[in-house]
């Protein structure tokens, strides 16, 4: 006769000290799902606590230890992980000063280019201008990135 608990086995999980969560056991064929589950909502918990701390989330991940349990292969663990930029309180009126300084200093090359001859001065000051242009762009979008991770704060993460 097959032993058809050894097909399924029960899997027991184990939080870490002050981790949230359901430490409830889960059959081997559910594992993945329960134990990913927690985990996505450890990122959402940290995100949340991120956002709410006016910091912002720069990367995240899971990762899954997986092994063969009865006939299926299953989540026996996982772990979570979030870095996160948390920026001076001052930090962020530095980099609304920049955008005006940066058109400032391209403006000012604009008007070196169009008295310059030289066309090796010119093909410096034109580098000049594009590689202004680029920070520019970048120093827009982190302060857009900072406009919609402050509206995700307004989503609750714990569901």
């Amino acid at each position: 006769m097959v032993n058809f608990s050894n097909l399924d086995p029960i899997l027991h999980y184990k939080l870490d000290p002050g981790e949230w969560g359901s430490n409830a056991p889960s059959s081997a064929a559910f594992s993945i799902g329960r134990v990913s589950t927690h985990e996505a909502d450890n990122i959402s918990r940290f995100k949340k606590q991120a956002i709410q701390k006016g910091c912002y989330v720069v990367s995240s991940s899971v990762s899954l230890n997986i092994s063969k349990q009865g006939e299926y292969l299953a989540a026996t663990s996982g772990k979570s992980q979030v870095i996160v930029y948390c920026p001076k309180k001052d930090e962020n009126k530095y980099y609304k000063q920049l955008v005006p300084n940066i058109n400032n200093q391209i403006n000012q090359l604009k008007e070196q280019e169009k008295y310059t001859n030289n066309p090796v001065q010119k093909d410096e000051i034109l580098k000049k201008i594009e590689n202004l242009k680029f920070q520019k762009q970048a120093f827009k979008a982190i302060e857009q990135y900072a406009k919609d991770t402050t509206n995700i704060s307004l989503i609750d993460f714990s569901a």
